[in-house]
């Protein structure tokens, strides 16, 4: 949960979710940069207006205890979707929307996680090629079709479906081999 804070003040590799830098940033207008702002200084005076009515200890139980749980939900279901030991990074040259996509990785964490989070972790390469035009309650049927569609063009090898019911297992596994090494030969240079 630590992590997913971190992730969101210093934004590596993109760019700061809360202070506005890097990649995440660049090519925005001023009026993109003042909405960000004006919602991370609304989130900010809310938690702080929360802390002092209610007190640390109740702010802690009530707000922060909760937001690390979402926090580590978000964080992990987010980290697992996009690595998988066979995953491929692309430089900026070699770098596609398609080719981003199907690496990305559908899990099934079990039927009743999936159906609460609206197959959003197994149906989660669809929502990266079509996430203006299918709604989350609509995850799952598009999934299917993908995976139909590609099975009709022999391309289902695109397509990743792992099986990760171990989830707070795979999240650590995950992390230790590939949060701060970079396999060579997973690097698509040309």
């Amino acid at each position: 949960p630590i992590l997913y804070l971190v992730y969101l003040l210093l934004g590596i590799p993109d760019g700061g979710h809360v202070l506005f830098y890097g990649r995440l940033w660049g090519d925005k207008d001023i009026k993109t940069k003042l909405r960000g702002a004006f919602s991370v200084l609304l989130s900010l005076t809310t938690a702080f207006g929360l802390w002092n009515a209610m007190g640390t200890a109740d702010f802690a139980v009530i707000v922060f205890a909760p937001w690390l749980v979402m926090s580590f939900w978000l964080f992990m279901v987010t980290y697992l979707q996009h690595h998988s030991d066979d995953g491929k990074l692309y430089t900026d040259e070699t770098f596609t929307f398609a080719k981003g996509a199907f690496e990305t990785v559908d899990r099934s964490y079990g039927k009743w996680f999936n159906r609460m989070s609206h197959h959003m972790m197994d149906g989660h390469v669809v929502h990266h090629l079509f996430f203006e035009k299918v709604p989350h309650y609509r995850l799952e049927a598009a999934t299917k079709a993908l995976v139909e569609g590609l099975e009709a063009e022999d391309k289902v090898h695109l397509y990743k479906n792992i099986e990760t019911p171990d989830f707070t297992q795979e999240i650590i596994r995950q992390f230790d081999k590939n949060w701060f090494f970079v396999d060579e030969k997973q690097i698509i240079r040309n």
